[in-house]
């Protein structure tokens, strides 16, 4: 069989992620508005829609999280370092209040992620989801 290697343009990558994350989102939000009450929305349309914001939301925090580590890795020494670290863990830590403020605003009561530690649960789920999608999605084209 013969193997040939395809590169992707940086548009179809960002709409892969975008594609895929929305994807896994609306399906991590539908097992949990269904089995916990860490999610109550009221129909999947919300779900959806809601999947695209906060994919996009996603999106733009690795991106802020990359640019701080851009900015600080070229660095060096120990204080440089823990720079780094604390700004990262920051951002991924108050992204999480930007989530459920801007949801909140979007959807109001259409749609609830009930908590700081819902957010971070439903965040964490998806994140290793498309992780592993990443992952396979590398191996296949191996």
């Amino acid at each position: 069989m013969k193997s040939s290697k395809t590169t992707f343009s940086v548009e179809q990558m960002f709409f892969k992620e975008v594609f895929v994350g929305t994807l896994i989102y609306a399906v991590a939000l539908g097992f949990f508005n269904d089995y916990t009450k860490i999610v109550e929305a009221k129909s999947f349309s919300t779900i959806f829609l809601s999947s695209v914001v906060l994919q996009l939301l996603t999106i733009m925090a690795f991106k802020f999280k990359g640019r701080i580590v851009e900015w600080l890795k070229p660095r060096s020494g120990i204080a440089y370092k823990a720079l780094m670290i604390f700004c990262v863990w920051l951002v991924m830590f108050l992204s999480k209040f930007v989530f459920i403020w801007v949801i909140d605003q979007i959807f109001g009561d259409n749609i609830n992620i009930n908590g700081f530690f819902g957010i971070v649960i439903v965040v964490l789920c998806v994140t290793i989801i498309h992780k592993l999608a990443d992952y396979t999605f590398k191996k296949l084209g191996e």
